[in-house]
């Protein structure tokens, strides 16, 4: 009975985290500090909870920041990313390369976990092929065409790699923050991040039945265990 009661309440707490999962809540950029590293904030606001994003890597001064809205089909993939990213104008710009012989580690960090977080990519690559090599896995929705070229992105392990590459990925699970490099340069690619859900915080009586339902289920294995 109480193991039942225990499924059901994390079936609840994590069921919250997939009621959005069509629509993805874009991040707003409102700072930025050029350089390598360079600095940028902004917030999502995911569900009307606020959450702040900070990114600390390289941040190149690019006057054109891309357009979202442009083949939108790149950034969506329908019941799973209905959105496209806005506002359609923002963007961190990279180029990438190595600095000291060691390519500069880009960080993404939410204040508030968040689930499933989605990063749209636009222009990887030119004339050459660009990739970012990312610390943890992700899934490729969709590629295509963008601003500037047509070019797709394709997949492999935790590396994106783009020619004129345009698309969303996405990494399954709950994250505090995302990281990865660009050891090859190219002038220059641009990125946006956003997420269907954050981690949800359980509300005090639910926390309280958690926390009774888990102590229960300890001390019927003590008493099965003194038994035996």
């Amino acid at each position: 009975m109480k193991k039942t009661l225990l499924a059901a309440l994390l079936m609840s707490m994590t069921g919250s985290m997939s009621a959005h999962a069509a629509t993805v809540y874009w991040v707003d950029w409102t700072s930025k500090s050029y350089g390598a590293p360079g600095l940028a904030t902004g917030i999502m606001d995911v569900a009307g909870t606020g959450v702040d994003v900070s990114y600390s890597g390289e941040l190149f001064n690019a006057y054109d920041q891309g357009n979202w809205a442009q083949n939108p089909e790149s950034y969506t993939l329908p019941g799973v990313v209905d959105n496209f990213p806005t506002p359609i104008n923002e963007s961190i710009q990279l180029v990438g390369g190595l600095v000291g012989g060691n390519p500069i580690h880009n960080v993404l960090t939410f204040s508030r976990a968040v689930v499933n977080p989605v990063i749209a990519v636009q222009s990887l690559g030119g004339a050459g092929v660009a990739s970012y090599v990312f610390d943890q896995p992700f899934t490729l929705l969709a590629s295509g065409g963008g601003h500037w070229g047509y070019g797709p992105l394709t997949a492999s392990g935790n590396v994106l790699t783009g020619n004129e590459g345009n698309g969303i990925i996405q990494f399954t699970g709950t994250y505090s923050s995302l990281s990865w490099s660009v050891p090859n340069p190219e002038f220059y690619h641009m990125f946006t991040v956003g997420a269907p859900a954050i981690s949800p915080v359980p509300e005090p009586t639910t926390l309280l039945l958690l926390c009774t339902g888990v102590a229960g289920i300890a001390g019927l294995r003590r008493r099965q265990n003194a038994l035996a």
